[in-house]
């Protein structure tokens, strides 16, 4: 084998082992925290609606539940898609709302809608 040859392979090798830890970080970081979030209705009232977004979007976005119903003692639970601050907001069927703002899902395990409003857990 040449020695250009022995050269050219001795940088392409360079370059995979000089990546090899920037790649290794971002699956670090994008492994921070889990973005399953699970939301339990300990309330004694049908939840009609529920949304969230990132709290930097000024939309609540869609339905999560579209036509659906969150019964008294049912949880479901959603992937959010980025790892964030979010807004979330509830609707029972009586029409009756709550809100919780700026909440750190790295930080929670879940949501649990009361009577009151929502907590974290």
């Amino acid at each position: 084998m040449s020695r250009r040859a022995l050269l050219a392979i001795a940088a392409t090798s360079a370059l995979f082992v000089a990546a090899a830890p920037v790649a290794e970080a971002q699956v670090q970081y994008a492994q921070r925290c889990d973005t399953n979030l699970r939301i339990t209705n300990n309330s004694s009232s049908n939840v009609r609606g529920i949304y969230f977004n990132p709290s930097t979007n000024r939309n609540w976005g869609p339905n999560r539940l579209g036509n659906n119903f969150l019964h008294p003692r049912q949880s479901i639970t959603f992937r959010l898609p980025q790892e964030d601050d979010y807004d979330f907001r509830i609707v029972w069927d009586t029409s009756a709302t709550a809100e919780m703002r700026r909440t750190d899902i790295c930080r929670i395990s879940g949501i649990v809608i009361t009577n009151d409003g929502l907590r974290v857990r």
